[in-house]
């Protein structure tokens, strides 16, 4: 193996996390999308409240999985293993870098998503706001059923008194999703990081070993196969 001049081989880890940036806001977009799809502004379609917060939460978890899992295995094969390293040496290094394409991925995420310059953060963007406002207006398509029901079997009811009972359901609901998003998302971003960590050793391991990944094998590459001259 070539020995690396530093014991953080930055290269490596840029490219993982870039890989895993770009994996994360393709699927952000395809979820985006997915999300328009099953949800609906008209009261009785599209999918509920709950149907629509669990498919986002996981949604949000696999991409995390996934796109972290490639990055952490490219910076794993790409790192240069020092000639000086033992075994367990290498493979703690190799999770190391693991955990650092995590963290610069985590936060290239972040600067672009609060940023906005680019289309890649616009995407990130609208994928989050398209899916607050869904999970928002079937809660709000929920409680004004609620509310019409109550009218309708109390006759007598106050509309003023009506109108702050919706409020202050909606802003119950809105704390309540508000916790739901934080607490998915820190469980989703501490799932990224475990799959770039064991990645990265994958990675490590078959590069130690040499394994071949059929994938990368191009049927236009011929052996040419050299005769030495007869004497």
């Amino acid at each position: 193996m070539g020995d690396a001049t530093g014991r953080t081989d930055w290269g490596a880890v840029f490219a993982g996390a870039t890989i895993a940036t770009a994996i994360a806001l393709v699927l952000l977009a395809f979820g985006a999308a997915l999300g328009l799809s099953i949800g609906s502004p008209y009261e009785g379609e599209g999918a509920g409240l709950a149907a629509f917060a669990t498919a986002t939460g996981l949604w949000v978890l696999w991409i995390q999985l996934v796109s972290f899992s490639c990055g952490g295995y490219v910076a794993g094969r790409l790192r240069a293993r020092r000639t000086d390293e033992t075994e367990h040496e290498t493979d703690v290094r190799d999770g190391m870098h693991g955990l650092a394409v995590w963290g610069v991925g985590t936060i290239a995420a972040a600067v672009i998503s609060v940023a906005g310059f680019s289309a890649a953060g616009a995407a990130l963007d609208a994928s989050d706001r398209g899916a607050v406002a869904s999970i928002e207006r079937a809660a709000t398509a929920e409680m004004d059923q609620g509310l019409d029901r109550a009218a309708a079997e109390e006759p007598g009811v106050n509309p003023e008194a009506a109108d702050e009972t919706l409020a202050e359901r909606r802003a119950e609901v809105a704390r309540k999703l508000a916790i739901l998003a934080a607490f998915t998302t820190a469980a989703s971003v501490f799932a990224g990081a475990a799959a770039a960590f064991f990645a990265a050793f994958a990675g490590g391991n078959h590069r130690d070993r040499s394994v071949r990944l059929a994938f990368f094998d191009s049927p236009h590459r011929r052996v040419v196969v050299v005769t030495p001259p007869k004497p």
